[in-house]
């Protein structure tokens, strides 16, 4: 009986020592003053270990920081939080607080916990990208720490907070010069003479030591004025387009060599090389959003640019010395094979500075090959060019049929002398005629598209193209299938659809309740220990 009165009793006291202490977090999160509460600053000072001079400088630069719609940038630095995680209070400070904007969530919170000899951020949503793991690390390691090992932890915080403001103004230096800092520290009152002359120092010292962070983290970091996430999504449709325009132009430039486009080196080359190049040159020297965007643009543009320019030049070459043993007619059907589909391009989208040029000395080249007067092979004399009626008489209705269409346009020349006709042909290349199976003239074309059997979602469809022959009525037809229906996708977006309908509601709820500025953070940031 005594020994169950004691376990009650000893279960009692331990009962109500729990209910009467408050958890250890909670209470440091309370004696942690907001700085909000303390006149609209920015710092949390509340152990007195930063300097007057160098609030009074951080809650100056920051409140420029804010009210320029930047960031919003708390600096809290204590003696101790006790066996407590200092991310843990750092995350919590944040959730707390609520810093930064509401619309951009652009807040950033630096915990300076002395006991531990530890450095947090913890970062809004909105400047993850401005400020990602990697970079607040290095700020902490390269600018911080060296100054906290001293114990100069008025230079370690400004350094800092320097860096941070540079990165998010996207300038090579911070504002606060060394100059400025020594007038700031004149005119606010600060605790000893030395502290004052350490602040200014301090600055100055990190002046001279920013120039070769920055180089380091240009060097190692290709976020440096990185373009951001936005510019990264708006690129990709700008990418996909790109791709499917270089295959079009090395199909057109060198896809009558190949029946399988897929086997098309020339579409390769022209996708993968420069997208290497963009990728490459953004690594090494990334620019922000916009910039990014225009140069990678111009890369492609003056790489596809410069390759045409680089293939007629060598095409053309190659043309006069291998064909100038070939017939005018072979001549021509060859020019006009490796240039004709490429006539759009080059007079839209490249003209200059060689293509425009070049085009109209094709094209005189043409006139010369198809029109010049020819000899007659059997008696050498001249030979004329018969006009549309006169040629008819001479042509079978095949190729009569032919020129109606206008699949091909036949030359009739007749000699002069003994009356011998050459019939030479010139074949379309715009148009869509095929050759007919049955008379074999250039003369099969496309009547109707029509679909047998509807696709279901259970099933696949199927149906005919049919083209005839407008020389001999031929009629041909092709099967195509068209694929099942699919519904997946459908039932995915509708679901995803509502669900990203509550979790906007539940959000501006829970931020309507907030009487804070109203950011958030996902726990990013970085953390170093001296």
């Amino acid at each position: 009986m005594i020994k169950s009165a004691c376990l009650f009793f000893t279960i009692s006291l331990l009962f109500l020592a729990s209910c009467k202490a408050p958890p250890a977090k909670d209470k440091i999160l309370n004696t942690i003053p907001d700085p909000k509460t303390l006149g609209e600053t920015y710092v949390s000072n509340p152990d007195h270990i930063l300097s007057t001079a160098t609030v009074s400088i951080l809650n100056n630069e920051l409140s420029k920081l804010d009210q320029a719609g930047t960031a919003h940038i708390d600096v809290v630095f204590v003696q101790s939080i006790g066996d407590n995680v200092p991310k843990d209070i750092a995350h919590e400070l944040f959730r707390k607080w609520k810093i930064g904007r509401k619309d951009t969530n652009n807040g950033l919170l630096i915990l300076v916990v002395k006991d531990q000899k530890r450095i947090e951020f913890e970062t809004g949503y909105g400047l993850e990208g401005m400020l990602p793991d990697m970079i607040c690390k290095r700020i902490q390691e390269d600018l911080m720490i060296p100054h906290a090992k001293n114990n100069d932890f008025d230079s370690a915080i400004i350094s800092g907070v320097d860096a941070v403001m540079a990165r998010l103004k996207d300038e090579d230096q911070p504002e606060l010069a060394p100059s400025d800092s020594t007038v700031a520290v004149a005119v606010v009152p600060t605790t000893t003479p030395e502290v004052g002359l350490a602040v200014a120092d301090s600055a100055s010292a990190y002046v001279e030591n920013q120039r070769p962070f920055t180089q380091n983290l240009q060097a190692s970091s290709p976020s440096k004025n990185g373009p951001g996430l936005i510019a990264l999504l708006a690129f990709i449709p700008i990418l996909i387009f790109y791709i499917g325009i270089a295959a079009a132009l090395g199909s057109s430039l060198n896809g009558y060599r190949f029946k399988n486009k897929w086997l098309n080196p020339v579409s390769y080359f022209l996708v993968l090389v420069p997208s290497a190049l963009v990728i490459w040159i953004s690594f090494m020297d990334p620019l922000p959003g916009f910039w990014f965007i225009l140069r990678n643009l111009v890369i492609f543009y003056l790489f596809l640019l410069i390759y045409i320019n680089l293939h007629f030049f060598i095409l053309s070459s190659i043309l006069k010395s291998s064909l100038k043993n070939l017939s005018r007619h072979e001549q021509y059907l060859k020019w006009q094979e490796t240039h004709a589909s490429m006539e759009h391009a080059v007079l839209k989208i490249f003209p200059y500075p060689f293509l425009k040029s070049y085009w109209k000395t094709y094209k005189e080249r043409l006139y010369q090959l198809r029109n010049a007067p020819l000899d007659c092979e059997k008696c050498g004399k001249p030979m004329v060019c018969l006009d549309d009626e006169q040629e008819d008489q001479f042509l079978s209705k095949g190729q009569l049929t032919e020129e109606r269409i206008d699949s091909i346009d036949y030359d009739v020349w007749e000699c002069t002398s003994c009356k011998e006709h050459l019939i030479l042909d010139y074949k379309n290349i715009k148009s869509t005629a095929r050759e007919c199976p049955e008379c074999h003239f250039i003369t099969l074309k496309f009547d109707k598209r029509k679909v047998i059997k509807s696709a279901t979602t259970y099933s696949e469809g199927y149906g005919y193209t049919y083209s005839i022959c407008a020389n001999c009525k031929f009629k041909d037809s092709v099967k195509f299938e068209i694929a099942k229906i699919s519904i997946s996708s459908d039932d995915s977006s509708s679901s995803s659809f509502s669900s990203s309908s509550s979790s906007s509601s539940s959000s501006s709820s829970s931020s309507s309740s907030s009487t804070s500025s109203g950011g958030s953070s996902g726990g990013g940031g970085a953390g170093s220990s001296w």
